[in-house]
């Protein structure tokens, strides 16, 4: 974990649900009850790596909401 960044993890019109550290790790459920742990990385104020995968935080929401996985701080 590098330098004390917090990715602001939001909803999809910018509300803050949570922050998780550089390097953190979240939990998504997924609606059969499955789970997944996706690592995190702060890339900028509104950008994160997550699970490799780059985002913009809203843009992850989205696709959050539209797939019906909720997602919290592990």
């Amino acid at each position: 974990m590098s330098g004390g960044q917090k990715i602001c993890m939001t909803d999809s019109v910018g509300r803050m649900l949570f922050s998780v550290p550089d390097g953190g790790i979240i939990r998504m459920i997924y609606g059969n009850g499955e789970d997944y742990f996706a690592v995190c990385h702060y890339l900028d104020e509104t950008h994160a790596e997550i699970d490799g995968v780059r985002y913009a935080v809203r843009e992850f929401a989205r696709r959050m909401e539209r797939n019906k996985i909720s997602y919290a701080p592990a």
